[in-house]
């Protein structure tokens, strides 16, 4: 008996900490609203998004670990490699030329991408909504 109340307990524990049971079936719609360039020595910059040639529109679909344009002049499509659950947030983690890492608020829509290459780096924020 003492096993059987050991294994549900545990269960319990890794489908409440940080499991993506719930958030792989979501998917976001989401807007471009601001970007920064960073270099070491120059420290960042802000930039449009359509200077840095990035979507203004993204859909993040959880459940088939994809992210894609929504623009109609830049298609693209990016892999999502892997997807933590935090308190409230959504964390994925990806390669695409450089490494990547999305922060999206489950409640407040807020995203924040970091993106990090050889000498450079840049940030780019904006809101989602739940589709």
């Amino acid at each position: 008996m003492t096993r059987y109340i050991t294994a549900v307990f545990a269960l319990l524990i890794l489908l409440g900490s940080g499991s993506v049971c719930s958030a792989a079936e979501e998917t976001f719609t989401c807007a471009l609203t601001r970007a920064y360039d960073c270099f070491p020595d120059e420290g960042c910059k802000e930039w449009s998004i359509d200077d840095m040639a990035l979507p203004r529109f993204v859909r993040i679909d959880l459940k088939g670990r994809t992210i894609t344009s929504l623009d109609k002049t830049i298609t693209q499509t990016s892999k999502i490699a892997a997807i933590e659950r935090l308190e409230g947030m959504v964390v994925m983690h990806g390669t695409e030329l450089r490494g990547w890492s999305i922060a999206l608020g489950e409640e407040s829509g807020d995203l924040t991408l970091s993106v990090a290459g050889d000498g450079e780096g840049f940030i780019v924020f904006g809101k989602c909504m739940n589709k």
